[in-house]
């Protein structure tokens, strides 16, 4: 049986304060309420009620050599009495355990490699910080031209009418009278024009759906309404676009013109200021300042100068922080996606997309773990103003892309690569 020397919180406590730590010793947190209590030495690290933990215990060798494991339902003469070290935060609300199970543990012997894991964990939020980072401005400008000259030829695009006598089936008289309405006044050039492109902005978007209007609701929110739509064209065919009917659910469709009519049919009165969300709360000057703070990356001021509140996890993520220990590999990957979206933000238009007392809508996906804890920034109103939070859910509300993007012509028009009288309205 390995021999250790001092093993026991008296000796962490001291090898820790002269390391500089403010150590105390507390009851260690339970993981079961039914645990029997045991002390422990508490260390204050970076995060929400974040410490990390000391206790000794029984440790058994690991799978590797140097590499040890709790002892618990082990029996040998290789057993050593050591510690067990802890990282305990307030726990994220999708994660399933209490404070009590440690987001990370670490089975030593020694105290020197408390110590060094101490050390590590209160200087993890630095380690795992990233610094946001936008697109080069030369890569904008290149893009942004690639973009413009795809609008200016879009014109000999064909939008082709396909509508399905099965789907008309679904629908009663008036909703067919309707539809062929709709149909029949569609506003092809702004059609064109605004149907979205590829990540370069050279191409129409393939295999992409926007829905115009939905014909028929659905008997259940949980279900597809018939939508009229516009479908992009298949990968690697010439651009051509079409129009049909089809089963969609329209709560979670990214692309939903149905609030901003003036995309796609004739709505007497339109200008390209509407479109851009000028208003009585936003003129062009608070526009352009608010532009220019995004795109300069002073994201925290675009939103407060547009009076929008955030969370705790918003704010670190738009800052380049973790958000928390247990998802801290996350980091680049979220930072990087919230960055780019709000690059493209139209933060002054967030009043007017929600309503009061709606449930929050999912603006942008982050990326990472399965469907039932995609985490993304989430769109409410609260006490009469937007407010951002950073969640992971499943939830299948999504906020349509044209009611909290900026157009892109208004920045293609701050370029000087389009002039207000070539764009349909």
């Amino acid at each position: 049986m390995l021999e250790v020397d001092d093993a026991s919180l008296s000796a962490v406590v001291r090898v820790l304060d002269e390391a500089g730590f403010a150590a105390v010793v507390h009851d260690a947190p339970l993981r079961w309420d039914t645990s029997q209590r045991q002390a422990g030495v508490w260390v204050r690290v970076p995060g929400e009620d974040a410490y990390a933990t000391v206790i000794i215990t029984e440790l058994a060798p690991g799978d590797r050599p140097g590499t040890w494991r709790d002892a618990r339902g082990h029996k040998g003469a290789d057993t050593v009495r050591g510690y067990r070290v802890g990282f305990h935060e307030r726990p994220l609300r999708t994660r399933g355990h209490d404070y009590g199970s440690a987001a990370k543990r670490v089975h030593c012997v020694f105290l020197d490699d408390v110590v060094a894991t101490v050390r590590e964990w209160s200087e993890w939020e630095s380690t795992w910080s990233v610094t946001p980072v936008l697109e080069p401005a030369a890569r904008r400008l290149r893009r942004m031209r690639g973009l413009a000259a795809s609008k200016l030829g879009s014109g000999s695009v064909p939008v082709d009418v396909d509508v399905d006598p099965l789907m008309l089936g679904l629908l009663d008289a008036a909703q067919v009278t309707a539809m062929h309405a709709l149909v029949d006044e569609l506003f092809l050039p702004g059609i064109r024009w605004r149907f979205p492109r590829d990540k370069n902005g050279t191409r129409l978007a393939a295999r992409t759906q926007v829905l115009l209007h939905e014909c028929a609701p659905p008997a259940h929110p949980s279900q597809k309404g018939v939508w009229l739509v516009v479908d992009g064209p298949v990968p690697r065919t010439e651009p051509r676009l079409t129009v049909r009917l089809v089963r969609a659910a329209g709560r979670s469709a990214q692309h939903r013109w149905d609030r901003t009519p003036g995309y796609w049919r004739p709505t007497g009165a339109r200008t390209i200021e509407l479109l851009w969300g000028v208003g009585p709360r936003a003129n062009l000057d608070l526009i352009g300042e608010v532009t220019d703070a995004l795109l300069a990356g002073r994201m925290l001021e675009a939103l407060a100068t547009c009076g929008v509140t955030i969370d705790r996890g918003t704010q670190r993520l738009l800052s380049g922080l973790p958000d928390c220990f247990g998802l801290r590999e996350w980091t680049d990957k979220w930072v990087t996606n919230a960055t780019d979206m709000m690059a493209t933000a139209a933060p002054w238009r967030w009043r007017d997309a929600m309503v009061a007392k709606q449930r929050p809508h999912r603006m942008q996906n982050l990326g990472g773990f399965n469907p039932n804890r995609r985490p993304g920034l989430f769109l409410q109103l609260r006490d009469g103003r937007p407010h951002v939070t950073f969640d992971q859910s499943a939830t299948p509300l999504v906020l349509p892309r044209v009611c909290w993007e900026r157009d892109v012509d208004y920045d293609l028009t701050r370029l000087g690569l389009l002039t207000p009288d070539q764009i349909p309205v």
